[in-house]
């Protein structure tokens, strides 16, 4: 099972197969598309492992990884996790206007 981070695409270089992304903490990263069967676009929401993008995810998407965190994290889950995926939702929702 692969540990990938939720980020919204924010630029999308389709000759170079890489996206800028922000993990909702307002800093925009470079990452490699890696992703074959889904076209990406600016806004969508995507899962990211060790810099390449493994999956898109919906926004209900999000809400089930929070979930995931709480139930392996136990204690130790912060609720700043919330606001931080909070900020990728509303983004991508910006985004796709």
């Amino acid at each position: 099972m692969c540990w990938g981070t939720p980020a919204v695409v924010v630029y999308v270089d389709e000759e170079s197969m890489t996206a800028k992304v922000d993990f909702g903490d307002g800093m925009l990263r470079d990452v490699v598309i890696g992703v074959a069967s889904e076209r990406i676009s600016r806004g969508d929401i995507v899962l990211v492992h060790a810099g390449v993008i493994i999956s898109k995810l919906s926004a209900e998407g999000v809400l089930e990884h929070i979930a995931f965190l709480r139930e392996v994290l136990g204690e130790e889950f912060s609720e700043s996790y919330v606001e931080i995926y909070r900020n990728i939702v509303r983004l991508a929702e910006e985004l796709k206007k």
